[in-house]
């Protein structure tokens, strides 16, 4: 299990010896090859688990890291394994074909490839683990990657929009996974992060400036879902104010749709009704606004109902007394 926020591996929930493992096929490579997919003239894959859709396959001069296994055809034992192992892309650092297997595939992503021997060892061999002339099954799992770090960036442009806004992207997209996983603290954490490097970043002409908006609603709806989801609604409602603001008071409806669910949590039930229907005028056929609508109105009109016998046991009482 790999921790986001820490970036340390926790190891395997069995904790197995990651190397031990054995080859998942000891058939020939041949055979294997018709069961998966060509990728070009010397790599065959087959995806075992997919990938986050939301990201990217791994890009170069990015970080990258990923656990994997290579076996010899025939053989049970790995000639070559690592449960972590990091490098960047473009650099070679690694073998061609592992690299080239890796760029295929998406963060959580866990793949197998058959990799020919023109992108291995070639003609090289020992006689320890290294075959001449052999092809090689690759168990591969990407655990993430990231932008190298700013070390290669000058000073004075790592606050510059096109160096600020990729980052930022892909703290939104890891942001949204972790609200997948339902880990709203570390959501929150990718959101604030991509948030506050935007809001400071050098803005050169008026498309960063839009860039900028889009992705700065996009990630203050994220937050709004995170901090709702956790019972947190006046902060939902204070994020609500900064997209009122960056949309000159037009926001998207489905901000209007977290502002009603923040402000029916803290009980403003004819303000959270304004909210269901604002956004409803922007997505006429969302049967969710429909339904919180109906479900604020009962709220609303059992509430004045229980205010009104309130006032008549009150006055009943008054009347009795004199």
């Amino acid at each position: 299990m790999w921790d986001m926020i820490e970036q340390i591996y926790l190891g395997d929930a069995t904790d197995v010896d990651y190397k031990a493992v054995p080859s998942p096929w000891t058939g020939s490579l041949d055979e294997l090859r018709d069961r998966m997919n060509l990728i070009d003239g010397h790599i065959y894959k087959r995806t075992t688990r997919e990938g986050h859709v939301e990201r990217d396959p791994v890009p170069e001069k990015v970080r990258v890291s990923i656990r994997y296994r290579g076996y010899w055809e025939g053989d049970d034992a790995a000639f070559q394994s690592a449960k972590l192992r990091e490098f960047e892309t473009g650099g070679d650092m690694v073998l061609k074909g592992l690299e080239a297997a890796v760029r295929t595939m998406r963060p959580y992503e866990k793949a197998d490839f058959v990799i020919s021997k023109e992108l291995l060892f070639e003609e090289m061999g020992s006689s320890s683990h290294i075959k001449p002339k052999s092809d090689g099954l690759f168990q591969v799992e990407v655990i993430d990657y990231s932008p190298i770090a700013d070390i290669e960036i000058p000073m004075e442009e790592r606050d510059k929009f096109h160096v600020v806004y990729p980052q930022a992207k892909d703290l939104y997209k890891k942001g949204k996974i972790w609200v997948k996983r339902l880990r709203y603290p570390n959501a929150v954490t990718a959101f604030q992060e991509a948030t506050k490097s935007l809001k400071t970043c050098r803005i050169a002409n008026a498309d960063e400036k839009r860039q900028q908006t889009d992705l700065l609603i996009l990630l203050s709806l994220g937050l709004m879902i995170c901090y709702n989801n956790r019972g947190k609604p006046k902060w939902s409602c204070n994020v609500m104010k900064d997209v009122r603001r960056l949309t000159g008071n037009n926001p998207p409806w489905r901000t209007l749709f977290q502002e009603g669910r923040a402000l029916a949590e803290l009980g403003e039930y004819e303000r959270a009704l304004n909210s269901y229907k604002e956004a409803l005028k922007k997505q006429t056929d969302n049967e969710y606004i429909k339904e919180e609508i109906i479900s604020i109105t009962k709220r609303i009109t059992n509430l004045q109902k229980d205010r009104r016998d309130l006032w008549h046991r009150t006055r009943n009482m008054t009347d009795a007394d004199d």
